[in-house]
């Protein structure tokens, strides 16, 4: 009996023994791996912010791992300077566009862009006197990365002047949706335009 209740006893410090070296153990490497989850989560959140100069430049319909996923494939990829170079794509190709001029923008447009951007002029035969934008907002709705290849969905909000007969007409809160995408894998820094809509 003694010997028994003996080996008992050796029995229950050993599994005690095992608790405590398994919870050092689990301890550990929470630590190792919390750290290092929450120093990746700070170093995109510090990226995002680095990002989001004084106006936001996302919606709430994009998501965070989409914006992590295009980091991942260029991570000095800057979201405020895409933001800056679409708009300024943007009034370089609508007021080509309008004014008649598609061909200069072609290396900025995909090819069915193109296509479509001509046949449009050809049905709809603009006769402005001229044509600019005067203010552009743009803000990035969506986000698909597809291997190497990246696709941004962007909306503009864009104060429009155009003359007509010597008539100056002003054109608010006209709302675009475009899509540029990108090889990310490549030395082109071109963000073609590859899909025009409303919605």
């Amino acid at each position: 009996m003694y010997i028994c209740k003996e080996k008992e006893n050796i029995l229950y410090i050993d599994i005690i023994l095992f608790a405590v070296i398994a919870a050092v153990l689990a301890t550990n490497l929470y630590r190792v791996l919390g750290k290092r989850t929450i120093s990746d989560k700070k170093l995109f959140k510090n990226k995002a912010k680095e990002n989001e100069i004084k106006d936001s430049i996302f919606s709430e319909q994009d998501m965070e791992y989409s914006q992590k996923q295009l980091l991942d494939l260029d991570n000095n990829f800057s979201f405020h300077n895409f933001i800056q170079g679409a708009k300024e794509a943007f009034k370089i190709i609508v007021e080509a566009f309008n004014n008649n001029k598609v061909e200069e923008i072609k290396h900025l447009v995909s090819t069915e862009v193109y296509d479509n951007f001509q046949k449009a002029i050809d049905i709809k035969n603009n006769n402005y006197q001229t044509f600019n934008i005067k203010s552009v907002k743009a803000s990035i709705l969506n986000i698909e990365v597809v291997k190497n290849y990246a696709n941004i969905k962007v909306k503009f909000l864009s104060t429009q002047k155009v003359t007509l007969n010597n008539k100056i007409k002003k054109l608010e809160d006209i709302k675009d949706i475009w899509t540029f995408e990108k090889d990310m894998k490549t030395d082109n820094l071109v963000w073609k335009l590859v899909e025009v809509g409303t919605d």
